[in-house]
């Protein structure tokens, strides 16, 4: 059991070592592992709507490629195609997603410096990053709402990135320049508007211990910087506590907060609780005086929240659960989201059987509430979906 636990308090801070490859970290599978990785996907599913239903369908490619070109250099080029509808003859049936593309050097076996498009990714959180800085504008598809889907298929910025390490801890220096004003819908367009729509850095510091611990520091050419901090620690062996904090002045200062815990058992059942909080989004009176106010207020603040991947209300909690051996091979996750400002929920759950080079899965989703409530007002009420998944 130790081992799982200590491998989700390290889990937390891996964006500080995505670009090193230290001799003592590499296991005798990852060696043996090929340095690409190629999957095709089809999903077929039914939506049940307000009147009616519609089928829907999808066809993915994913492709990733991370391999050494020399001893100090390395490379990792990673792509998604999704198609929607029945064809992909329209240019709106399909998104291209360039999720990462960069050169990597690798000067000293604690030392990294890293160029190009990253998907560079913080939080300890279950559903909710508040110290994610770099998820603004970064998903241009979404396939599923578990958020491992969403912090890994999406698109990541260019950037300048070095990183030094020590025994426990990191030290990780960014800065990622503006390249265009606005976003780009073009289905194979690289989207430099919402990936890099302004100058930014960040500096991050971690170490792992009984309590790993991670500080950050992000600034931007239009708000005021932001501090980050992620905590983890074991309140004993079956049970991590984690929290997320961050702090923003954007017309006053408030603060976003994930914290929870997860419980692990020995059959390696994982159960997740997680409060969220957003002081910079709408509490209850605010947000009843917007679904109250004009419609198109109402939708342009919807899409702004969700471009930036933050909080429509500023309190909600999440249950996940996983079990990824019930019997050999077949996984089950479930997830349950509650908006505590407008009652709503939805709830997501996936079966998933993994053959030698396919999977089958099957996924639900139910959005409740009233007409104007965060989960209530999407179109989908309910809808369910069965997945085929080919590993080349």
């Amino acid at each position: 059991m130790r081992w799982l636990i200590g491998l989700l308090c390290s889990a937390a801070f891996a964006s500080d070592q995505d670009a090193l490859l230290l001799a003592d970290e590499t296991s005798t599978e990852s060696v043996a592992s090929r340095d690409w990785f190629l999957s095709i996907e089809g999903a077929w599913g039914r939506a049940y709507l307000d009147k009616g239903y519609e089928n829907t369908q999808r066809r993915s490619v994913d492709f990733r490629l991370d391999t050494q070109l020399s001893t100090d250099w390395r490379v990792v080029l990673a792509d998604r195609l999704d198609g929607f509808g029945p064809s992909w003859k329209t240019p709106e049936s399909k998104v291209n997603t360039l999720k990462e593309a960069y050169l990597s050097w690798q000067p000293a076996a604690d030392m990294a410096l890293d160029f190009g498009r990253i998907n560079t990714r913080y939080g300890v959180g279950l559903g909710y990053n508040p110290s994610d800085f770099f998820k603004e504008g970064a998903v241009r598809s979404v396939v599923s709402v578990a958020p491992a889907s969403l912090r890994e298929n999406r698109q990541g910025s260019v950037m300048l990135r070095g990183q030094k390490l020590w025994s426990g801890g990191a030290l990780t220096a960014l800065f990622s320049p503006k390249l265009a004003n606005e976003a780009d819908p073009e289905a194979f367009s690289l989207d430099w508007g919402a990936s890099n729509p302004r100058d930014r850095y960040l500096l991050a510091l971690s170490q792992n211990g009984d309590i790993s611990s991670q500080f950050l520091l992000f600034g931007d050419t239009e708000t005021q910087p932001q501090l980050g901090l992620n905590l983890t620690g074991l309140l004993n062996d079956a049970t991590v506590l984690h929290a997320e904090l961050s702090t923003a002045k954007e017309g006053g200062r408030f603060y976003r907060l994930a914290s929870g815990l997860t419980w692990t058992s020995e059959s390696k059942l994982s159960l997740g609780f997680e409060y969220q909080y957003d002081g910079g989004a709408k509490n209850a009176a605010e947000w009843r005086a917007l679904q109250a106010g004009p419609l198109q207020n109402y939708w342009r603040y919807r899409s702004d929240v969700q471009s930036r991947q933050s909080m429509l209300t500023q309190q909600a909690t999440m249950v996940y659960a996983r079990w990824p051996d019930l019997i050999p091979q077949l996984e089950l996750a479930a997830m349950w989201r509650h908006d505590l400002i407008d009652k709503s929920d939805m709830a997501w759950a996936e079966v998933r059987y993994h053959f030698k080079a396919v999977d089958i899965a099957w996924e639900f989703q139910l959005n409740r509430g009233g007409a104007l409530t965060q989960y209530g007002a999407l179109p989908e009420k309910r809808s369910s979906t069965l997945l085929l998944k080919y590993f080349f």
